[in-house]
């Protein structure tokens, strides 16, 4: 029981720390990037140790990161325009590649109590940038229909809830903590 709560509370802290980046007034790109990307990290630093190399503690980091991105575009969707959501993206595809953690994982391990050594997940930092990017430039059937309907941009609501039904297919105490936190800052889960 206590990493559920060690996870939720540096999920709660990235969360936080997205939202005091990304979410005021003049914000700028870079720094919203270097956010998205140092909470994708510090949510894969307490499950690095137990990490099997079976993929469960990846899935899970990586589910979570996803979360993330998901509320900053729930976040900044409703205040910015896409050209915000647009330079982000390009800020993530240059922040991604970088090979250490970047300094703002210790900062939101601080904050969320946690004193351990940062660690990076490229399956977690991958997840924030497609994430993103489908937001963006929603994904193309493979198959050419009659019909040229546009695809329609997805919602950021639905995904949060369908990550969220998903990590409780994994682990329902987790969920119901992560879920609880979204809706306590307003964001339906």
């Amino acid at each position: 029981m206590a990493w559920r709560n060690i996870m939720a509370s540096i999920f709660e802290a990235a969360i936080n720390h997205v939202e005091s980046t990304c979410a005021r007034d003049g914000s700028e790109p870079i720094a919203c990037a270097r956010a998205l990307v140092a909470a994708a990290d510090a949510l894969y630093t307490p499950l690095k140790p137990v990490d099997s190399g079976l993929g469960e503690a990846r899935r899970v980091a990586t589910m979570l990161a996803s979360l993330v991105a998901n509320t900053f575009i729930y976040m900044v969707s409703k205040d910015k325009d896409i050209e915000f959501i647009k330079s982000v993206r390009s800020e993530l595809e240059g922040i991604v590649n970088t090979e250490k953690p970047l300094e703002e994982v210790e900062a939101i391990l601080e904050k969320a109590s946690a004193t351990m050594t940062p660690a990076k997940l490229d399956d977690a930092r991958e997840a924030v940038l497609n994430e993103i990017s489908e937001y963006i430039e929603p994904p193309q059937p493979t198959i050419p229909r009659r019909r040229r309907r546009q695809p329609r941009r997805p919602n950021p609501a639905q995904n949060i809830r369908r990550l969220v039904r998903d990590l409780g297919r994994r682990d329902p105490l987790l969920a119901k903590q992560i879920a609880r936190l979204l809706k306590a800052k307003g964001i339906p889960a």
